[in-house]
């Protein structure tokens, strides 16, 4: 016969396994999530559930944050799991605690970050003679891709266009591997374009940055001039129309988040923010007084101001405080200074520390700059948004491949059906030709009104 200690340990793990039921929580997952669940209790075996404060957790948090044995979608299911058993015990930990923060903390270090990207790929400016090359001869590729690095930022290129260009450049040099430097041509060119084409079965969009890769290194690199070769075999192109929620499925999409959540997806939807564009705002970005927002670095390297929604004044300025306390007490521990393009940094060096030069939604840890050692706060992870999104969109039911550029579409699409002209729509997404803007008139259903922002006609209030 089962003693009383089992019958209640049973009974609380079916409370639990039910209060993921009701989360929509995928079956196969329990084991999971009570096993993570188990590892915090056995962690604080001396306390029971309801013992726990803000620092018990916190402390916990940030050393799962810390183990490297952990993938990010195993520390974010890991939070998640705590969660839900704070709240299958309605500990007021469930609502003090914000859960969100922290999983979005576990996505700051899994993937290289397009900021710290040029830090980690330093360019030298490499004297290929014999007499400097001995004893330490770089491969043809190296060289190459080398030279490929410094064309780009001398043309002050973005670096999510670097990256890109010595990927396809890598991959084409690959591709000929037998094939000398020296003897690369316009066939050569070809003969890869149409591989990507036809046995690859890239989408156009792909097969056209490929080429333009190899174009600016023949061009900038190699210094040769390329003949027409138009008629090489092109991938088939496929008219798309992007994915745009209704008014109501964004109204809904804003409803199911909060925090530091509700901010991020308020900004793509309420300004047509990309998502690095959201993930990069800074405490300066930010104007009440003119009530915008100004978007720096974006694609293309431009700048351009769009309006700030009047519903989130508030809950912007309480987040902001709190970032500045955060601030505050880095300063107090020594640190305090934030990442700066390397022209800046040159200029403003000192300036680092200051407020104004701050992210807005910061990591949740300081971290060690790879190249210069300095001890900072980066943003958050701009794939633990996307990831945010995609679930919120899933746990609502919404039939409709949701990510966070939808939430820009749907900007679009939703100004336009409130009378704004496409010339200031053009100007707000920052496209440089208005017939990019012009796709959102095929699925804009035009109604009477005209607004900054369509997240202001919004029937949900924004919280404070």
């Amino acid at each position: 016969m089962p003693n009383v200690q089992d019958l209640r340990e049973k009974h609380f793990w079916n409370k639990y396994l039910a209060t993921l039921k009701d989360q929509h929580i995928k079956s196969t997952a329990y084991p999971w999530y009570v096993r993570h669940c188990e590892r915090f209790i056995r962690h604080y075996t001396p306390l029971r559930l309801k013992q726990h404060t803000e620092t018990s957790v916190k402390a916990y948090l940030t050393a799962l944050l810390e183990q490297k044995t952990l993938d990010d979608w195993q520390q974010s299911q890991a939070i998640h799991a705590l969660q839900l058993l704070f709240k299958t015990i309605h500990a007021p930990l469930y609502t003090q605690i914000d859960w969100d923060f922290w999983k979005v903390s576990a996505k700051q270090h899994s993937r290289e970050d397009d900021t710290d990207y040029r830090a980690n790929h330093p360019v030298e400016r490499i004297d290929y003679s014999i007499e400097a090359t001995a004893g330490k001869t770089p491969s043809a590729h190296d060289q190459q891709i080398n030279d490929l690095r410094i064309a780009i930022r001398r043309l002050n290129y973005s670096i999510r266009t670097e990256k890109a260009y010595t990927d396809w450049v890598g991959r084409f040099l690959y591709f000929h591997k037998g094939v000398s430097i020296d003897d690369l041509a316009d066939k050569h060119i070809v003969a890869y374009i149409e591989h990507l084409a036809v046995q690859r079965e890239v989408a156009p969009a792909t097969q056209a940055a490929a080429l333009n890769a190899i174009v600016f290194y023949f061009k900038h690199v190699l210094q040769r001039e390329i003949g027409d070769f138009s008629d090489f075999v092109k991938a088939k192109r496929r008219e798309k129309l992007p994915v745009v929620l209704t008014t109501d499925e964004t109204a809904r999409m804003l409803s199911a988040v909060d925090g530091i959540y509700y901010l991020l997806f308020a900004l793509m939807y309420g300004c047509g923010l990309r998502v690095m564009e959201v993930v990069r705002l800074r405490v300066q970005d930010i104007d009440f007084g003119y009530q915008q927002v100004i978007v720096r670095e974006s694609k293309g390297n431009k700048e351009r101001v769009v309006p700030l929604p009047a519903k989130l004044n508030n809950a912007l300025k309480n987040h902001l405080a709190n970032i500045k306390k955060q601030h505050d007490t880095d300063l107090t521990d020594g640190y305090g200074t934030v990442y700066m393009p390397p022209g800046l940094a040159k200029k403003y060096g000192p300036s680092s520390k200051q407020w104004v030069w701050q992210y807005i939604f910061p990591s949740y840890k300081v971290s060690a700059d790879p190249k210069s050692g300095l001890i900072r706060r980066h943003h958050v992870h701009e794939t633990a948004v996307q990831r945010k999104v995609r679930e919120t969109a899933r746990q609502l039911g919404l039939q409709k491949r949701v990510t966070c550029h939808t939430l820009r579409h749907s900007f679009a699409t939703h100004c336009l059906e409130r009378g704004l002209d496409i010339r200031t729509i053009q100007t707000m997404l920052g496209h440089a030709d208005v017939a990019t803007t012009m796709i959102y008139t095929h699925l804009a259903q035009f109604s009477g009104g005209k607004t900054a922002s369509p997240l202001d006609f919004l029937a949900e209030p924004a919280p404070s």
